[in-house]
């Protein structure tokens, strides 16, 4: 039996969390830079093919007007993270404005990731069967397109 897309984005907002969780509770600089990179590399992946494979189901979908808003409404909270993101980027690592950024960041991909479960999938997957059967395969290998083009950070050294 084939892996649902609704898994898949399970998985993918179960890992990005967790990364955002270690992320939270780092102590040193390796450990936060590690972290970090992590929750980079797989918010970023996961939000690009995210967003190219909904794009490309609400074009197939026959009903599309009734699911625009809600993939509109999904994107805008992936900017939101993005944005977020880059704050936390351009952050002291560990100071305290980076901590709330960090948790900030947390509590937006687990509030996305709930509301996209219960509103955005059960919607798209109502509306047409044929397409969302489809998202799968499609989200999975746009996610690994999306990470193959994604560079790690350069190692980061403290001054000593």
């Amino acid at each position: 039996m084939a892996t649902d897309f609704l898994t898949l984005l399970q998985r993918d907002h179960h890992d990005l969390a967790a990364g955002l969780a270690e992320l939270v509770e780092a102590e040193t600089i390796a450990q936060i830079r590690s972290a970090l990179d992590g929750v980079r590399l797989g918010l970023t992946a996961h939000a690009e093919a995210e967003d190219i494979v909904l794009a490309h189901a609400l074009a197939r979908c026959p009903t599309s007007t009734a699911l625009e808003p809600l993939v509109d409404e999904a994107l805008a909270s992936h900017v939101e993270q993005s944005d977020t993101l880059a704050a936390l980027v351009s952050c002291k690592p560990g100071s305290a404005e980076w901590r709330a950024l960090a948790a900030r960041l947390r509590r937006l991909v687990v509030e996305h990731a709930a509301w996209e479960e219960r509103y955005v999938l059960p919607a798209l997957r109502a509306a047409s069967p044929e397409v969302y059967a489809s998202l799968a395969g499609a989200f999975a290998t746009e996610r690994l397109r999306q990470l193959a083009m994604l560079q790690p950070s350069v190692p980061f050294q403290l001054a000593g």
